[in-house]
């Protein structure tokens, strides 16, 4: 019992480590970001552009808060990879040497995934969506007045939520890699597994069947990719048990 607690301790001691070093480099990477807000803005703010929207501060604070925030964003994508590094680092012991090698060959997709989720909610989803509510709004003879903070706040939340959604392909290929989910089954149930997908993109686009049929054909395409990635990882178990 003396030696689970202490082990536990041990545990809990590297963690704290490693969340100190991540919180270290965030905080780096937020200082550099902050030095380059006026160029950065204007990068984020290509979307806004695109589409023709004027952004505006309303209150004193807002400069400040829209510095912090914009630096937040760039700070987080940046320091992703070096995330993901420190956790894999304390998962690393408890690991064999097969599930080891398991991660290093695919821990790059969540790299890659992640951006890719980004570049389309930057990119694809919010113009569309900006552009949906600009016609709305000029239907009925209205002007959006959007303040920099709202449109900053919703861009960011549409990066993350995509950036995280896009990790479908792998969060289905380590549950099938584990035993817990098969091709067959993904195949089985992937009319309800479509609908789930319409659902989150409701919530997530606006209310209308164009935007969420954006939404809706990259995650159509990543649970497809989902399935082939399961098979590909069954074929390989069966051949490592013929061999063995």
């Amino acid at each position: 019992m003396k030696q689970h607690d202490e082990k536990f301790m041990d545990h809990l001691k590297e963690l704290r480590k490693r969340f100190i070093r991540v919180l270290i480099v965030f905080i780096i990477v937020l200082a550099a970001a902050f030095m380059f807000v006026p160029q950065i803005l204007d990068f984020i703010t290509l979307t806004s552009k695109v589409v023709d929207v004027d952004l505006n501060v309303f209150n004193i604070t807002d400069p400040l808060l829209l510095s912090l925030k914009v630096a937040s964003i760039a700070a987080f994508i940046v320091a992703f990879p070096y995330i993901i590094i420190e956790l894999w680092l304390f998962m690393r012991p408890a690991l064999t040497k097969k599930e080891r090698r398991f991660v290093y060959k695919y821990i790059p997709m969540i790299f890659i995934l992640f951006i890719l989720g980004i570049s389309f909610s930057y990119f694809v989803l919010v113009p569309y969506y900006v552009r949906f509510s600009q016609q709305l709004a000029g239907n009925s003879n209205l002007t959006i007045v959007m303040g920099a903070n709202t449109y900053i706040d919703f861009l960011s939340k549409m990066m993350l939520y995509f950036g995280l959604i896009f990790q479908m392909p792998m969060l289905v290929f380590i549950l099938s890699y584990i035993g817990i989910l098969s091709s067959q089954l993904l195949v089985v149930i992937r009319k309800y597994a479509y609908f789930a997908l319409l659902i989150v993109c409701a919530f997530l686009t606006p209310p209308e069947p164009v935007s969420m049929g954006i939404a809706l054909i990259p995650l159509a395409l990543l649970y497809e990719f989902s399935i082939l990635l399961c098979k590909v990882n069954e074929k390989k178990k069966k051949k490592a048990q013929l061999n063995n």
